[in-house]
This record gives structure tokens, sequence and C-alpha cells, in this order.
């Protein structure tokens, strides 16, 4: 991710955690195009994307890495994230 915004324009968190960016840039309530999603992922960390859109039962759709090595775009439950942010 943190690539994603140097290529941007936008400063990341310079943190390979997940995590780091639950308090990067600003915070909104629910799912906007655009966002950063921070999700969790069991005991071993966690995950981030973009967020892509919202699908009918208002689960967030996320553009991520790591799915069978390479990028794609998914819908996730929405009770998996625990963070939307906005880059500044």
């Amino acid at each position: 991710m943190n690539m994603v915004l140097q290529k941007t324009g936008h400063r990341g968190t310079g943190s390979d955690m997940a995590r780091s960016f639950a308090s990067y840039g600003h915070r909104i309530s629910g799912p906007q195009v655009g966002a950063i999603a921070v999700m969790s992922r069991g005991r071993r960390g966690g995950h981030v994307g973009v967020v892509s859109g919202v699908d009918a039962k208002g689960n967030p759709i996320i553009v991520s890495g790591n799915h069978g090595r390479k990028v794609a775009e998914a819908v996730y439950p929405r009770g998996r994230v625990y963070a939307y942010v906005m880059p500044n």
C-alpha cells in the first residue's frame, strides 16, 4: 500500500504492518470508493486494500494484493474491516 500511495503522490506510513494504516490519513465512517480498508487477518496480522465499490449487501469490494500472488478485486465481509481511511 505504501508503494501505491507513493506512486500517486501521497506519503505512506513507512511501515509494512497493515494496522499502521488505521491511524493514517483521516478516518471515515464507512466504505467509500478510494478509501483504504484496514482489515483483520486472524491472530497473524492484517490486510489492506482500496475500496472500489460496495455490493448489494453492504460489503466492501476491495482491490488488494496477495490473491494467489497477484492483485485482484474481491468482496470482503464488512465485519472484517475495522477502519476506513482516506489519504490526506
